[in-house]
């Protein structure tokens, strides 16, 4: 095989190469797009959701003071569902394992992410594949949930918090921790209305008909942050890779007109030297 058909050879590689990395460029860029666009209702739900739940507070009696939760924490960590993401899951299961106590039951979305937990923290007590579009996001949760509960009934769970990437456009996403059970009194307080609010239901199943859609709002907003933050970065990284591939593929296009100048200069010399022969003979 001649420099140039190898050259070629690389160059067909390399070009199929580049078109798989901008197809997954593409497909992370739509996604990222979808959940860019769920986003803010999201968010204006879990603020409604709050606000309503704030009202009820006027409903219930004289809260006790707060006490400190009893029995052991759980932490749930909103990681990545695939690979391609750079240091996404290392940094998050590293801001974790700073804040995980002996004992805490830990709770992991996203399949890379429950790897790398297995591996640098503990056995995670429960874990699920994350998502990969802002749509699947309340069924995932849906499942967080039920194993959530069971915990607090069965597994002396007294305290939930969740770790998640918060997506900011335009920079880098932020690692988020978030109190979920017990409830901040303290900031649905600030919230509350002057007023009690109409009802029909009795107040204490309203109030806890609320906490558990506040539960649930909260979690589903960490989890489209954390899928809009996940593709955001495997955007960057593959826009990255694109143009690395790219910059290669030119180069060895310039080696392959080389070797195609190189091989032309070769028949030429040997034109001519075969012509001088005759001439000669």
């Amino acid at each position: 095989m001649t420099r140039l058909v190898e050259i070629q050879s690389h160059i067909g590689g390399m070009g199929e190469l580049r078109d798989i990395v901008g197809a997954m460029r593409s497909l992370a860029g739509l996604r990222l797009q979808e959940a860019q666009r769920a986003l803010p209702g999201v968010r204006r739900y879990t603020e409604a959701v709050a606000a309503g739940l704030a009202s009820t507070l006027l409903l219930m009696a004289e809260p006790e003071p707060a006490k400190a939760a009893e029995g052991r924490r759980a932490l749930v960590l909103c990681t990545a569902e695939h690979g391609f993401v750079g240091g996404f899951n290392e940094r998050l299961i590293g801001d974790a394992k700073a804040n995980l106590a002996p004992g805490d039951a830990l709770f992991v979305i996203g399949s890379r992410g429950a790897a790398l937990a297995l591996e640098r923290l503990q056995p995670p007590v429960w874990t699920h594949p994350m998502a990969s579009r802002g749509a699947g996001a309340p069924e995932t949760i849906r499942r967080l949930m039920d194993a959530l509960y069971h915990g607090i009934a069965h597994g002396g769970v007294g305290r939930v918090e969740v770790m998640f990437y918060r997506y900011r456009q335009g920079g880098a996403p932020t690692i988020d921790r978030r109190l979920l059970l017990p409830l901040d009194l303290a900031m649905l307080s600030a919230k509350q209305p002057r007023q009690p609010p109409l009802h029909n239901l009795q107040p204490i199943p309203l109030h806890e008909k609320l906490m558990a859609e506040y539960v649930f709002a909260l979690l589903t907003e960490a989890a489209v942050e954390s899928i809009a933050s996940e593709n955001a970065a495997r955007f960057a990284a593959m826009e990255s890779a694109y143009d690395n591939v790219s910059k290669k593929l030119e180069e060895l296009r310039q080696e392959a007109n080389q070797a195609r100048q190189s091989e032309i200069t070769t028949e030429l010399i040997d034109l001519i030297t075969g012509a001088e022969a005759l001439n000669n003979g």
